[in-house]
Formats: structure tokens, C-alpha cells, sequence
């Protein structure tokens, strides 16, 4: 059966989930640790014991590290369901239509957390809920990922899509950051601070919900796909054969060091603001927002340089524009000390220096791991969408767990008594970060992004001319 051309209403309509995602993972990156790692001036309860493994592994951190270690290992199962299932609802999008609440519901509850200060069943209710987040976040986007290749199959036009939905996902994360304003509008109104952040994670939880569901019932899958060989191979040999794509291989390892070094960044970003520079809590969105607004503003700059000359150009200034800001980092509190007063005019200079970064590292990468997935779908015949998602996903979420058991750990050090994070942790996250940029900045290097786009023109041409 000849399938449907999907138009793009549907195809906008598709992506809002990425609004969901720039919202909940803003809660859980940006925030989860600000809540359960509080600083004094946050006025939030430590809801967590203060007890650290070994000395220096915050509770957080080995929660964090052990949910996201549970998320990794489902990855490449659920990849392999999703590459095989046969439903009349189609095999990606049954995966969403029935992860979406569970997704949306549990990252709420995280931070829901009911018992007394302290008290270790917090620690218990952290860990559980964290962990169906991961496992639901997992069954909803990797089959989501694997459908994209499948339903923009131009691979030029993937860009300005990927562009698109990269926007829903920025937008949605610049509104995180002005969760401290929403926050302070709460406390205002007479809540105290732990009531105030639940209510607008609430808020957040119930707008994520509405996109998630309006995502997975955007179009009927099979009428848009065309079917093709599935795979056979068993979940281990299928991850062998993807991890033999040296195209992929290469990328992905340069891919998954830039996800380390946005870990520590992401999660260290408000204390940046707040503890280096010394920016009011209720003042550190406009930072943010000013980062993404402008790094929304270049997508189109992106787009264009890729069709022109190819998707590594821009993303290599990117990370190399990164890989200085983060080295400086270290010296935020003093540079903020030479110029007192204007706390604020220096975080937006942060927030300018890291735009163009911000897009491209969030533009570029999905859409060079569709190329390549596109790529070795021609060449073998058979449609591993799922697997190459989940392979990618694995290996950064094992590389994720363990830098978040470091920055976590990181951000202790130095802490006085009584506090949770210390001067001298938030300054060397920035060179951590510096460090895992550069190792990205490597690999991108030695990724051939031109001869894999001009590999797929010929292999299409082929194809249509057989």
C-alpha cells in the first residue's frame, strides 16, 4: 500500500512533545538537585538525609546515578519492541500513546516527596519515582526518535524540521528558567517555598501532559510509513552491528562527552548564576531566557550553514565557543567582583556568549544520527530505526549516571557545615565541563558528515532508478 505524505500541520503537531521534554527535563536537570540539595538562600527544606556513601557520595547523587543506570539498560529493550511490533496503531506510536501519562505523572511526583525532613522513606520515594521517569521517558522517546527518519525521509528537510522541534524544546526550557519567578509569585501569595515549587511543577506536569497525548495522536503511523524488513537479530546481536557503523561509533562518542559536559552545566547552571555571580534567585531566568530567545534566533543561521556546507561546521563553533565560556567558569565569582553592581549585565553576557552553542548542540545531533540511521537503512535493507536510538541513548545515559554521581559529589566540595554545596564544587563543574568538550570537540572532527549525506543521494538514486 503506497503510503500518505504527511503535511506539516502534522508534522508541528508531532513534535509538541518536545515541548513536555524541554519542561520535565528542566525539572529534573535544572531543579531536582537546587530542591533536594537546597542551599540556605533557597529557604527550601533538606527533605533528603545528609548521610554521604563513602564520605563524598551525596544520597542524590547515588539516586540519580542508580535511576539512571535502570533508564540505560531499558533503552536498547525497548528499541527492540519498537523495532518489531506489529499493532494496527503502528509500532512507535502505540509505545507513546501508552508511556504518556506515566511519563507526565511521575516526574510530579518526585518532588512530591511526603515524609518529614529527613527522614530516609524520602530518599526511598525519590529513587522509585525517578526511576518509572526514566523508564517512561524511554518508552515514549525512543520510539518517537526512531519514527522521525521514517516519516521525513529527505534528509535536507530533516534539518529544518529538526530546527523546529529543537525551538518547541528551547522555548519550553526557557520558560523553565523563569520558574524561580513563577516561584517567588507563589511565596508572594503566602506559600511557603517547597508548596511554591510544587505548584508550578504542577503546572508544568499538566501542560507536558497535554502535549505528550496530542504528540501520539497526531496521525495514524501506518499510513505514513512504508514497511520494510524488520529485524530479525536478537537485542545483543543488533547492538554488535550498530556499534560496528564506525560512522556512528564515531559520533556518537563525541556526542555523548558533550552530553557529560551539559550535564555538569545544566545541572550546575543556577548556582553559576545565583552563588558565583551573585544574581537574585527571582532575576536568574533572565539569563536564561535570554540565552534561548537568541539561540532560537539562530537557527535559521544553522540551517543555512548546514545546507551550505554541512552540519559538523557549525556544531565544532559551537562546542568550541562552549569550551571557553566553561574554562572561565572558574573565575565567574571574581569576574563578578570586578564589576560590583552589574552582576546581572555579566550573567547576560553569559547567557549571549552561550547562545549560538545552545542551538547547535541541541539542532544538530539527532539530525547527523537520522543521516546515519537513514544511511545504514539503504545499505542493509532493513529498518533499524530503534536500535541506533537506543544504542545512542545507552551509552550517553551510563555516561550520564556517572556525571551525575560526580556533580553531584563535585558540588559538595567545600560545602561549610550545615550546607549542601560548596564555592569551590560549583567553580570546578566548569572544568569538568571544559574537559568533556574538548574530547567532543575530537571526535566531531574526525565524523565525515560529507560523505555520508552525499552517500545517501546516491544510494536514493539508485534505489529510484532500480
Amino acid at each position: 500500500m503506497d503510503t500518505k505524505e504527511l503535511r506539516r500541520g502534522k508534522v508541528y503537531q508531532f513534535f509538541l512533545c518536545d515541548v513536555a521534554k524541554g519542561l520535565f527535563n528542566g525539572m529534573i536537570g535544572n531543579y531536582l538537585l537546587y530542591f533536594y540539595q537546597p542551599t540556605v538562600k533557597s529557604g527550601i527544606t533538606a527533605l533528603l538525609p545528609s548521610n554521604k556513601l563513602l564520605g563524598f557520595i551525596t544520597i542524590m547523587a547515588l539516586l540519580t546515578g542508580i535511576s539512571k543506570v535502570v533508564d540505560a539498560v531499558t533503552d536498547p529493550l525497548v528499541a527492540n519492541w519498537s523495532d518489531k511490533l506489529k499493532s494496527k496503531y503502528g509500532r512507535r506510536m502505540s509505545f507513546m500513546r501508552i508511556s504518556a501519562i506515566p511519563y507526565a505523572l511521575s516526574v510530579l511526583l518526585i518532588f512530591l516527596a511526603p515524609f518529614p525532613a529527613g527522614s530516609p522513606a524520602n530518599a526511598v520515594w525519590v529513587g522509585v519515582f525517578l526511576v518509572l521517569y526514566y523508564v517512561s521517558y524511554t518508552l515514549y522517546y525512543i520510539p518517537q526518535r526512531a519514527l522521525i527518519p521514517e516519516i521525513i525521509p529527505d534528509a535536507k528537510k530533516r534539518v529544518g524540521y529538526y530546527a523546529v522541534s529543537t525551538a518547541l524544546f528551547m522555548g519550553s526550557s526557557a520558560v523553565m528558567y523563569a520558574t524561580t519567578l513563577f516561584v517567588s509569585f507563589f511565596k508572594k501569595a503566602g506559600f511557603d517555598a517547597i508548596t511554591s515549587w510544587r505548584l508550578v511543577f504542577t503546572i508544568f506536569a499538566a501542560v507536558g501532559m497535554a502535549c505528550l497525548l496530542a504528540s501520539a495522536f497526531a496521525f495514524r503511523e501506518n499510513d505514513y510509513v512504508k514497511k520494510q524488513s524488520v529485524p530479525s537479530d536478537s537485542i545483543f546481536k543488533s547492538f554488535v552491528t550498530v556499534l560496528k557503523n564506525k560512522n556512528f561509533l564515531i559520533f556518537t562518542i563525541g556526542d555523548l562527552a558533550s552530553y557529560i559536559s551539559m550535564a555538569f552545566f545544566q545541572t550546575a547552571m543556577l548556582y553559576y548564576i545565583t552563588t558565583l555571580l551573585g544574581v537574585e534567585e527571582s532575576q536568574s531566568f533572565i539569563v536564561m531566557a535570554v540565552a534561548i530567545g537568541v539561540a532560537i534566533g539562530c537557527f535559521p543561521l544553522i540551517v543555512k550553514i548546514s545546507k551550505k556546507f554541512n552540519k559538523k561546521l557549525p556544531l565544532l563553533i559551537g562546542s568550541y565557543i562552549f569550551a571557553v565560556v566553561f574554562a572561565f567558569i572558574f573565575f565567574g565569582d571574581q569576574i563578578a567582583a570586578l564589576a560590583p553592581g552589574y552582576e546581572l549585565v555579566i550573567g547576560i553576557i553569559m547567557g549571549l556568549l552561550v547562545a549560538f552553542p545552545f542551538a547547535a548542540i541541541n539542532v544538530l545531533p539527532q539530525s547527523i544520527v537520522s543521516d546515519i540511521i537513514q544511511e545504514d537503512c539503504l545499505v542493509s535493507g532493513v529498518n533499524r530505526e530503534g536500535i541506533f536510538s537506543a544504542t545512542k541513548t545507552f551509552i550517553e545515559k551510563i555516561a550520564y549516571a556517572v556525571a551525575m554521581v560526580i556533580v553531584s559529589s563535585v558540588l559538595a566540595i567545600g560545602a561549610k557545615e550545615g550546607e549542601e554545596v560548596g564555592l569551590l564544587g560549583i567553580k570546578l563543574t566548569g572544568i569538568f565541563a571544559c574537559v568533556f568538550t574538548v574530547i567532543s570537540i575530537i571526535f566531531f572532527h574526525k565524523y565525515n558528515d560529507k560523505k555520508v549525506t552525499e552517500n545517501i543521494d546516491r544510494l536514493k538514486a539508485q534505489k529510484e532508478a532500480e
